[in-house]
């Protein structure tokens, strides 16, 4: 199962008004018990945390990223940066060993440019460098016009061009949605 006092830190109902068990009950069962080291000896969230940043599984990087990030409530841009940092480590090792396509691979990329735009403490470069590569390699791999291409885009875009060539670029975008 998964960890008690974890839920109750993301999920109290003091936290939120939708049931913390139904809002998060998948993610919480992607973790598993970090709270404990083999479910015997308890060591805290953090050391579970930290546990789960050096070794966790592609699932339970995606259910902490997932559980930490903006959309889920928890708010937690280092936290969210860091776990999306360790997600495209072990997507690019499964992709060369095989185990993932190359459109998961970028979708991570993508997900990595977003966690570095939210984090104050990223640099530009490290977030356009993600936003770049996931529209250069979408484009390749799915087209143009592919709606995760368009997306890339859009965020470069957004991030680069003066306020007149944005507007003249996210009508061209729009055109090709």
């Amino acid at each position: 199962g998964y960890n008690a006092y974890f839920q109750d830190l993301f999920a109290s109902p003091r936290r939120s008004r939708i049931s913390p068990h139904l809002k998060w009950e998948g993610w919480f069962a992607k973790l598993g018990d970090i709270g404990t080291l083999g479910g015997k000896v308890p060591t805290g969230v953090t050391a579970g945390v930290l546990r789960l940043l050096r070794y966790g599984s592609r699932a339970q990087l995606e259910a902490l990223a997932e559980l930490a990030g903006k959309e889920e409530g928890f708010d937690d841009a280092g936290l969210t940066l860091e776990a999306r940092k360790r997600l495209q480590r072990v997507l690019e090792k499964a992709h060369k060993a095989g185990k993932v396509t190359e459109e998961d691979v970028l979708d991570g990329v993508h997900q990595l440019g977003e966690a570095h735009m939210w984090f104050e403490e990223s640099t530009e470069d490290e977030m356009l460098d993600c936003f770049e590569r996931a529209k250069e390699e979408f484009v390749r791999l799915l087209g143009e016009d592919s709606a995760k291409a368009v997306n890339a885009a859009y965020k470069v875009a957004w991030q680069t061009l003066r306020v007149d060539e944005r507007i003249t670029e996210f009508r061209r975008l729009w055109e090709m949605a």
